[in-house]
């Protein structure tokens, strides 16, 4: 074969070679550039991932300062609560102290006036303005009738064992007028008592009612006859 021949042939073969490196660097260039572009695109939505996931985080993060301001500010009204509370608990316990000794001295006053009451040897009868029965002596039970049940009683619900003309009509005109009533009366017994009605006057001056007080005057009328 000639030199000539001979050497196309072998240029041919190495023209043809070159082509196909060529063609298959364009398409790893290719392959090359879709990876890239691809990867681009991946590390791109990372990135957007990201940026929305430090947004969450970030509002997360503001709604929590805001609970936690909400809850420093709850904490700060249930301690003055608290303090109002106990500030509240300590009036409530003087009040109750108060009340106590008040009450104390209530049921003083109340013994006293009821050993005073049972001491006294005269008929004594205390009624509201409601004419019902307050109060009375031991004496007044005999007197005027009277049962430790009759108290809250109206008056005129009474039996006495007097001879009252108008009882009622007297202990009106003592509430109205002011002015103490007086009269002799007499029981079944044929014994003679100084009927007195006067106002009950409050501390405060106010009228609450009568204070009827019956004075024996057998005594007096029929003195007892010295032995001889």
């Amino acid at each position: 074969m000639p030199k000539s021949v001979a050497k196309k042939k072998r240029l041919r073969s190495k023209k043809k070679s070159s082509l196909k490196s060529g063609a298959e660097q364009i398409a790893e260039n290719v392959r090359l550039k879709e990876e890239l572009d691809a990867t681009r695109s991946y590390l791109q939505s990372i990135v957007e991932e990201q940026r929305t996931t430090e947004e969450e985080l970030r509002s997360a993060n503001e709604e929590i300062h805001s609970s936690n301001e909400e809850l420093q500010s709850i904490n700060e009204e249930l301690e003055t609560a608290k303090e109002e509370l106990q500030s509240t608990n300590e009036e409530l316990m003087t009040v109750n102290e108060e009340l106590q000794n008040r009450n104390d001295d209530l049921t003083q006053l109340n013994n006293d006036l009821n050993n005073l009451l049972n001491s006294v040897n005269i008929p004594i009868v205390m009624l509201g303005n409601n004419l019902r029965v307050r109060r009375f002596t031991p004496m007044a039970e005999r007197v005027m009738n009277l049962i430790p049940a009759d108290v809250g009683r109206h008056i005129t619900d009474i039996r006495p064992n007097l001879r009252i003309p108008d009882l009622k009509r007297s202990i009106s005109r003592v509430i109205d007028s002011l002015q103490i009533q007086e009269f002799d009366i007499e029981d079944t017994n044929g014994r003679w008592y100084s009927m007195r009605i006067r106002p009950y006057r409050t501390f405060d001056n106010k009228i609450d009612g009568v204070i009827i007080v019956l004075l024996d005057l057998d005594p007096r009328l029929h003195p007892p006859v010295p032995p001889r």
